[in-house]
């Protein structure tokens, strides 16, 4: 289906307004959830933290990364505003890709590992890893960050898929990090429970599982952006046209 110059230019003015919403909601959800831990004794949920302690959870850092990825892409939604369509750089698409691709491995980690094992072995309620700021980052953040990217913005799609594995290396570093750490320094204790409390052996099964998480991400986000590319346009304007 070949959409006329002028629907082209509607589809685009419609998005970037709903791209512009969503970064602003993104910037200040995000700052408003991080100020949490420094204005808050206890932390929240799974996150018992206060003040820069916070940062050492891999959630805020996904969760910081897309919002400076959103407040970057303000740049270019404003741009946009003014009448000026500026080429989004590769590198501004890359680590907006990045980001939301940490955030929802964020989102997939919590529903589908931490909530299940918190109920088997804990007896807690998937409601706990929810609670009041927790909502924002393992919930809301990561959805509408991977919606914006893969509707609002899919005409900024990555053409060479290579790059998008990149993203991996959100896990990667992180996991060095953690190791480094719990294991060997011994200064965080091991709140995602990833040394099988001693059982170190099983360590690496923890780490590939999340890797899988990220890889699986990967592959959906791109997948998404690019059905978008070819179905939005039918879906607002009708087949044939």
């Amino acid at each position: 289906m070949n959409l006329g110059q002028g629907e082209k230019m509607q589809q685009k003015r419609l998005f970037n307004i709903l791209s512009f919403c969503s970064n602003i909601f993104l910037v200040i959800a995000i700052t408003w959830a991080v100020a949490f831990y420094f204005y808050h004794e206890d932390g929240s949920g799974n996150m018992l933290a206060h003040g820069p302690t916070c940062f050492r959870f891999f959630t805020i850092d996904s969760n910081i990364i897309t919002a400076v990825s959103s407040l970057i892409y303000l740049y270019f939604n404003i741009q946009a505003f003014r009448g000026k369509l500026i080429e989004i750089p590769l590198w501004v698409r890359l680590f907006r890709f990045i980001s939301i691709v940490a955030a929802m491995v964020t989102f997939f980690v919590v529903l589908l590992i931490l909530v299940p094992m918190g109920a088997i072995t804990k007896g807690l309620s998937p409601f706990y890893f929810y609670d009041r700021n927790c909502i924002i980052l393992h919930l809301f953040a990561p959805l509408v960050a991977a919606i914006t990217l893969c509707v609002f913005e899919k005409d900024d799609k990555i053409e060479n898929k290579v790059l998008t594995y990149f993203s991996l290396s959100s896990v990667v570093v992180y996991g060095l990090v953690y190791f480094i750490c719990v294991v060997i320094a011994k200064v965080w204790p091991d709140f995602y429970g990833l040394t099988f409390d001693g059982k170190l052996y099983l360590s690496p099964f923890g780490a590939l599982a999340i890797l899988c998480v990220c890889w699986g991400v990967i592959e959906l986000l791109y997948y998404l952006q690019g059905l978008c590319i070819r179905k939005l346009p039918e879906r607002i304007y009708g087949k044939g046209q």
